[in-house]
């Protein structure tokens, strides 16, 4: 077996494999953002075309290489994660590499396909910053409950500390968040029974909103965008009244 051939098929191996479970782990969360994630799916398809002409799957995959190089950034938390996973994360780059190296020499025809590589990798990345992990701030005032008592019942399991409940008026029911928080406890004594506005980070992706968190209570930064800077125990969600329905135009976050 000749060197070239060993290169095409370990060549296609590593990225359809390799490039098949990435697509994986990234569509179950791992991927940092969704521009990865497109990198990610293209790895398979560069690898079936490794079997065909090696160099120029070696010139495509390039651009969606540089998306590997950059989670090196995130190589500490995969570390402490996963030592494992960590590994086989920086061999499999470092034999992807290696093998690109390997099929581009002699190859004279690499400057386009490697340009087409980075223009669909900044198309990705533009598509990403533009239409994806997009932050709304919403605003409410919401009602002071510091004992757990709110309109609808008790809040908080029996025995334990009753949580401070903020709650607002939703339809005929009732939208409200609770916290395990001695800070906010005694911040918001005071005004217990009265209105205090609460903040909350609405994230979207292409227009569809996917999930939110507390930004603030009564101007108490509890998180900057997905940033947690104060992490309070928290529940919360809807709670219908006489009629309502969940598909009602006022939804709670």
């Amino acid at each position: 077996m000749g060197s070239q051939t060993l290169v095409r098929l370990i060549g296609a191996l590593v990225f359809v494999v390799g490039g098949g479970l990435l697509s994986l782990m990234g569509t179950m969360g791992a991927a940092p953002s969704f521009w990865y994630l497109i990198c990610f799916w293209t790895f398979p398809l560069i690898g079936l075309l490794w079997f065909w002409k090696p160099n120029l799957g070696a010139a495509l995959s390039i651009g969606p290489l540089l998306s590997l190089a950059l989670m090196l950034r995130y190589f500490p938390g995969m570390w402490e994660f996963s030592k494992a996973w960590a590994a086989a994360f920086a061999v499999a780059l470092l034999s992807a590499v290696a093998l690109v190296s390997l099929a581009l020499r002699g190859f004279r025809g690499w400057p386009i396909p490697v340009l087409m590589s980075f223009l669909f990798v900044t198309c990705a990345f533009a598509t990403d910053r533009l239409f994806t992990n997009k932050v709304a701030v919403r605003s409410h005032q919401m009602y002071i409950a510091i004992d757990g008592h709110a309109p609808w019942g008790d809040v908080g399991d029996a025995g334990t500390i009753s949580p401070v409940v903020l709650y607002r008026r939703a339809g005929a029911g009732y939208c409200y968040v609770a916290f395990d928080s001695a800070e906010l406890r005694r911040r918001l004594m005071p005004k217990s029974g009265q209105e205090v506005v609460v903040e909350y980070n609405v994230f979207s992706d292409f227009g569809k909103e996917r999930g939110y968190n507390v930004r603030s209570v009564d101007g108490l930064i509890l998180a900057n965008g997905e940033l947690v800077v104060r992490d309070y125990e928290r529940s919360g969600g809807r709670i219908l009244g006489p009629g309502d329905a969940q598909s009602s135009t006022d939804d709670c976050p």
